[in-house]
């Protein structure tokens, strides 16, 4: 297996907030961004979900936080490779995490060219003690649709941004600054959410990073363009085209050490009678 080191573009929230210093849309209301991630683009057909993780998790360690506690206290100092990953995912199932996704995959990823979703990463982050969750949107149910799941992406941004505007204390400063970014994965790939822009006439479109090498190179050439290639809206083909989507996401609350051993099943948290948003 070949396997070559992938582009990156440091702390690519920043150019995103200056893409709207520099010019602010006339009819955009809000904006609500998570926190800086370098960008790791896709190297190959199949690694677009580890490259994904790599952006995740350089946006959690980037941040003085409990979940940056949490990594380091596993060994988590700096970004994994892709082998690292696949190996510490093999390291969540023999733990006994998602033992359905270990063994649809035969619990093996090491040195393959397996792909893998949202509940592989899923596994990772509870392995290391991180609450992260999954959110399902099936829209062949008719319970939801895609302007279901999209607000409830807004909600996500604007519930954490907002609490984060009123916690913000000398005593919280820790975790008071950190927004972790969303991973969306649909059929045959996925991408990363950075954010949710609100417009005059209702309309929310989302602000998704596109770990596909064509993207690196868009951001690369258009300095000042970011938020116009990443926005897209329900309108938008490549976000419209699917009927099925998962999220990734981190929990509020970290996880208790009572909570490690049902987390190890992971389950659609939408459906769960107490929850109404992620």
């Amino acid at each position: 297996m070949s396997i070559y080191n992938a582009i990156v573009i440091p702390k690519i929230c920043n150019a995103i907030l200056k893409s709207y210093q520099n010019y602010w849309p006339r009819d955009l209301l809000q904006v609500y961004v998570c926190s800086p991630l370098d960008f790791h683009a896709q190297t190959m057909n199949w690694d677009c979900g580890y490259r994904n993780m790599q952006s995740m998790l350089s946006s959690y360690l980037n941040y003085d936080s409990d979940v940056r506690d949490q990594l380091f206290s596993t060994g988590i100092l700096t970004i994994p490779t892709l082998m690292d990953l696949q190996k510490k995912i093999e390291k969540a199932w023999s733990k006994g995490f998602d033992q359905i996704g270990g063994m649809q995959l035969d619990y093996t990823l090491f040195n393959t060219n397996k792909w893998i979703g949202a509940t592989e990463v899923v596994a990772m982050l509870r392995s290391c003690g991180i609450k992260a969750c999954v959110a399902d949107f099936d829209f062949t149910s008719r319970q939801c649709d895609l302007n279901t799941m999209v607000q409830v992406i807004w909600k996500y941004f604007q519930t954490r941004c907002e609490n984060q505007k009123k916690n913000f204390s000398k005593e919280n400063i820790k975790n008071s600054n950190f927004i972790a970014p969303l991973y969306l994965q649909h059929q045959g790939h996925s991408r990363l959410i950075l954010g949710v822009e609100k417009w005059v006439n209702g309309d929310i479109k989302l602000l998704i990073l596109d770990p596909q090498m064509r993207k690196a190179l868009q951001f690369s050439q258009k300095q000042g363009e970011e938020a116009n290639i990443l926005r897209q809206g329900v309108g938008t083909h490549g976000l419209n085209s699917k009927s099925k989507y998962q999220i990734a996401y981190l929990a509020e609350k970290s996880l208790n050490s009572d909570e490690t051993e049902f987390s190890k099943i992971i389950v659609d948290e939408l459906r769960h009678p107490r929850l109404q948003y992620i």
